[in-house]
């Protein structure tokens, strides 16, 4: 009997799904990329403006702090008001912070947008990562599910743009314009069918699927994933979990060496500091910075397909290796520049600009995006939002000791040496990652947790 495209179904609204859903990973993006173009102009605008270089390095490391400490609190809200809600509720921490900073003028002002921005991450990056791995088929998550990581680089790439053209109070208005785009639109889409499932509310996932999934008869579908909702939630699902049952304990450690090394390679603290490092090593860093993160999110476009081609192990560990490459080039022209005067660079202050972008390139196709891509994939549904609460943790951590650790290397040793410890640190978790992380591409999320659980075996 021929299948009919009612049978097959629709992927498109699920697409829809997905990028709406990424707009607020857009707000992240602008929030996280913040401190690129204004770091500089706050600290040397006097006039309006009292800050100095140390201060405004609190702006790279408070957000995560404040995620850190707001983790219990997302948990509740994943599991107790669903993922929808609480991606919803994340808009709210992010356009206040705009809207405090279209007003701020001394730095505790700042303290407190930056602050809230941290509370918006928090509840956006666990949610969304949710959201996507279960409204998704594999196939569509598998490529769709990059979009994430774009929408993050094409925030960062948009807050750049608008920091060189327009001021703190300016750029808050005009971000504040994707904030309420979000807000109007993501409310018309369906709440995960796995969280209502957990939640007893089986004709409501039904509607949801259906509306993900176009299908006229959806029975088959719906009863596949009610079994596997409730096998893994037939798991106690307390934070003992995460530890003494296998696939919880090979998902957190494949999560947290990720999200390390994820970090440790630059991905936090280049970023924050772009237009930093640029202004130490060439002066003039507006075309350097947005060329930047223009490739950022040019090849974080075209990973989804590497990454498909490739599938995510192998694209996150050939990238780790080609960006600690770029980082040892970096530190090496950085030790130059400042400790070997007697060499003339004066003709190769493009080289900076090269290795940068030839970083981004690289880190695009896995460093990036992978750990992102698969936060929603590793855990079960009984374990999901208290696993992701670490990995959050995690990931908060490993940003202000990132970005401290640049700021405070740099300073106390020069450029060459943030880029040096990075690429050493980078090396070993790399190998670790080599061993540690399982394949998840066009894996349904019951065979990843079967393959986690030592029960089928990774292809």
């Amino acid at each position: 009997m021929k299948m009919t495209e009612e049978d097959k179904g629709k992927a498109w609204p699920q697409i829809v799904a997905i990028l709406l859903g990424c707009l607020i990973s857009l707000q992240n993006g602008l929030h996280f990329g913040w401190t690129s173009p204004f770091f500089v102009e706050l600290t040397n605008d006097k006039e309006h403006y009292d800050i100095t270089e140390e201060q405004a390095s609190v702006f790279t490391t408070l957000p995560p702090i404040v995620t850190i400490l707001s983790c219990p609190l997302v948990t509740w809200m994943c599991n107790a008001v669903g993922r929808k809600t609480t991606l919803l509720a994340g808009a709210v921490p992010f356009i206040l912070s705009w809207v405090l900073e279209v007003f701020a003028t001394d730095v505790y002002t700042f303290y407190i947008a930056r602050a809230l921005t941290g509370l918006g991450t928090s509840a956006s990056t666990a949610s969304l990562s949710m959201y996507i791995g279960e409204i998704a088929t594999p196939e569509i998550r598998s490529f769709w599910g990059n979009f994430l990581s774009i929408f993050l680089g094409l925030g960062q790439f948009m807050i750049n743009l608008i920091g060189f053209h327009f001021s703190v109070s300016q750029a808050s208005y005009i971000c504040l314009v994707p904030a309420f785009l979000f807000v109007f639109t993501f409310p018309l889409m369906p709440e995960s069918p796995y969280y209502l499932l957990m939640k007893g509310k089986e004709d409501g996932a039904k509607r949801s699927l259906k509306k993900l999934t176009r299908k006229k008869d959806i029975e088959v579908d719906f009863e596949q994933l009610k079994t596997d909702v409730n096998r893994q939630m037939s798991d106690r699902g307390n934070w003992g979990d995460l530890v003494f049952i296998l696939a919880n304990r090979k998902a957190l450690t494949a999560g947290i060496l990720m999200r390390c090394a994820q970090m440790f390679c630059g991905a936090s603290a280049f970023p924050a500091y772009t237009r930093y490092i640029f202004e130490k090593a060439v002066g003039d860093s507006e075309t350097s910075t947005l060329v930047f993160s223009g490739v950022m999110v040019i090849m974080t476009l075209l990973a989804g397909f590497t990454i498909d081609r490739l599938g995510r192990k192998k694209s996150f560990v050939i990238s780790m290796c080609l960006s600690i490459v770029c980082l040892l080039f970096l530190s090496i022209f950085y030790y130059i520049e400042e400790f070997q005067p007697q060499v003339d660079i004066s003709n190769l202050l493009w080289m900076p600009v090269a290795g940068m972008v030839a970083y981004m390139t690289f880190s695009s196709f896995g460093v990036v995006n992978v750990p992102t891509i698969m936060l929603g994939e590793l855990f079960s549904a009984s374990i999901k939002a208290k696993g992701l609460t670490v990995l959050l943790c995690v990931m908060g951590l490993m940003i202000s000791l990132t970005n401290y650790l640049f700021f405070w290397l740099n300073v106390s040793y020069g450029m060459f040496c943030p880029f040096l410890v990075f690429a050493i640190v980078s090396t070993v978790l790399t190998v670790l990652c080599f061993y540690m992380i399982p394949e998840t591409k066009c894996k349904t999320l019951e065979e990843i947790q079967q393959i986690l659980g030592g029960n089928v075996q990774c292809k």
